[in-house]
């Protein structure tokens, strides 16, 4: 799987824009709403420069005595208030509409890219910076935020507001508004020009986010071994490099824009002062026709109305390219969004998937192999059959592959070659949900979440009661510790269980694998790091388990290991030699030497 720095597939504007439209479907109604009052609004904000030209038309009018020529300004002036008025409210009712779409949208979208990376597998998170996921869910989805709440509708807002005007320009005066036309090609290369290369930089801009974040986010996790080894000044540094080169993009994109806008305001003052020129000309000629005054400020009326239309033709432009600006984050967030929705995972249930039901925990494994990178194998031909309730253990030198086979029983990987059979059905052919609902894992490196030992222990599973949990932690022998705290199974555990111990998260996490009642358990080195007391605590636990459920364990710790129905011991990705605890000692091979080593 790629890194999500560089995309194989780049996605058009268009693309991205119809899958973006297709998350707006189900609420269209409030588009729709939004639309009617885009349209309101449009129509209001057209009339302003209208009524200007109409109080020109009311002052040079010598028919009106000056009471009539106040009490029309006055109306003409109130119309103009109840418009922008008018137009205000329609804004407020599309802001509402369109935040409560907008949010919902993000909410579905960014509950889909979670949802979507549950999915994929070890393998791929192992080749994806956390950093960068967590970008994807947050930053990414927030910029898409704001799309669909201003952009969308200002887009189309500006783009009808100019249409409108451009008409209303026309019907006023098709010469200089034809003329006034002369400027629009240019602007449009211009546009499109800046388009072009502003997608680009908003894909720099943000990768450099997203590098930032996955910087921040390994190195607030492994905070501990930077203090230990006093690399802070080293960290700071790295940090400094990357908010540079976060900033030397961010001020790359500015520098554009700060192109871009004047070009667009001075395209706007051209089309102001082709009005003022055209209409200037026309009026001097009139003057020397000799025109009458009514018609003089029939003139100056048209003159004041296409000045002003003029003048705010180009408004909506401006505003369409600062919407473009969003529009371009938005799709270059977007595009990162989207290729992680395509990512394929590669664990998922095989077509005709079985739910699996009277589950007894027989395990084979048929010559099978297995790789990380291609062609280093791991397993090699490895073969075993493990009957139900029995309690089997691995053991062998770091490297050896024992780790590998747990990983496989729950499909953490999908083998190479061979064969893994659980009750006699390939695993492939069972759905993942079944399948690991009946497997508990106890692993050597024990997760905590924020929250009460009891959400933890039942992983938040209302299904799960604080009797079930008591029941459990009693079982493996938690409760020696948790009865002593404040609130007990509600005391609260800090960010992955710091305020515990190791033993006792280790503790923890065997009454979180057996509250479900598991059918095949498996500890993986899951005392290689607790004290003599602890591991007491769980070899007593685990000899009550060794017959209620199939047992498969690893471990460097061979006392734990001792009253195992069978030992597989594992070198280079093979099993060597096979038995129980006194067998292999009187074998007097890898087994004998790994106990002599130990217990020396």
């Amino acid at each position: 799987m790629r890194d999500f720095e560089e995309y194989t597939r780049k996605q058009s504007d268009s693309h991205i824009f119809k899958r973006l439209l297709g998350y707006a479907g189900p609420f269209k109604k409030n588009f729709i709403i939004a639309l009617a009052l885009i349209l309101i609004d449009v129509g209001l904000s057209s009339i302003s420069p209208m009524l200007l030209g109409f109080i020109i038309r009311v002052i040079g009018n010598e028919t009106f005595t000056n009471n009539q020529k106040f009490i029309y300004i006055g109306l003409i002036i109130l119309a103009m208030l109840i418009a922008v008025g008018s137009a205000v409210v329609m804004v407020y009712f599309q802001q509402i509409l369109l935040q409560d779409a907008g949010q919902q949208i993000v909410k579905q979208l960014r509950k889909e890219v979670f949802e979507h990376i549950e999915k994929l597998s070890l393998n791929q998170f192992n080749q994806i910076p956390i950093g960068k996921l967590i970008t994807r869910v947050t930053n990414d989805t927030n910029t898409l935020s704001e799309m669909y709440t201003s952009v969308l509708v200002n887009l189309i807002r500006n783009t009808l507001l100019m249409i409108v005007q451009f008409i209303i320009m026309l019907i006023f005066n098709v010469k200089i508004t034809l003329i006034m036309g002369i400027t629009l090609p240019f602007v449009a290369i211009i546009t499109f020009g800046y388009r072009a290369i502003a997608r680009k930089q908003y894909r720099r801009v943000r990768n450099r986010n997203t590098e930032i974040n996955a910087y921040l986010q390994e190195n607030l996790s492994g905070i501990k071994l930077t203090q230990i080894f006093n690399q802070e000044v080293r960290k700071k540094e790295e940090f400094t490099i990357n908010n540079k080169n976060l900033r030397r993009e961010h001020l790359r994109e500015m520098m554009m824009f700060a192109v871009y806008r004047p070009l667009m305001f001075l395209f706007s003052m051209l089309a102001s002062l082709i009005v003022i020129y055209f209409l200037g000309i026309e009026i001097i000629k009139a003057i020397e026709a000799g025109a009458t005054k009514d018609q003089l400020v029939a003139l100056a009326a048209v003159l004041v109305t296409m000045y002003t239309y003029a003048n705010d033709f180009y408004r909506p432009l401006q505003n369409l390219s600062e919407n473009f600006n969003v529009l371009q984050s938005s799709f270059a967030s977007s595009e990162k969004i989207f290729d992680v929705l395509g990512t394929v995972p590669e664990i998922v249930d095989s077509e005709g998937a079985i739910e699996l039901k009277d589950f007894k925990g027989e395990i084979e494994f048929k010559n099978v192999w297995f790789y990380y990178v291609k062609d280093e194998w791991v397993l090699k031909d490895v073969s075993f059959k493990i009957n139900a309730n029995e309690t089997i253990a691995f053991v062998g030198a770091t490297g050896s592959g024992k780790t590998t086979i747990m990983n496989l029983i729950v499909r953490n990987y999908d083998i190479i070659k061979g064969q893994i059979l659980i009750d006699g059905i390939d695993i492939k052919k069972i759905k993942l949900d079944s399948l690991r609902s009946e497997i508990g894992q106890m692993p050597q490196d024990v997760f905590l979440f924020t929250g009460s030992i009891k959400s933890n222990i039942a992983f938040k599973d209302d299904e799960i009661s604080l009797d079930d949990v008591i029941k459990a932690s009693e079982y493996v022998g938690a409760d020696s510790f948790i009865e002593s705290l404040d609130g007990k199974y509600e005391h609260i555990v800090r960010e992955r269980g710091n305020n515990f111990s190791t033993g006792q998260r280790q503790l923890l996490s065997f009454a979180r694998a057996l509250v479900y009642e598991p059918t095949i358990m498996i500890l993986d080195e899951a005392t290689a790091n607790i004290d003599s007391e602890t591991e007491e605590i769980i070899q007593n636990s685990l000899e009550k388990m060794m017959k209620i459920s199939t047992m498969i364990v690893v471990a460097h710790r061979l006392s734990t290991i001792q009253k195992a129905d069978r030992i597989y011991v594992m070198q280079k990705g093979e099993i060597k030699e096979a038995g129980t605890h006194q067998e292999l000692l009187a074998l007097g091979k890898i087994y004998y030497s790994l106990y002599e080593l130990q217990y020396k």
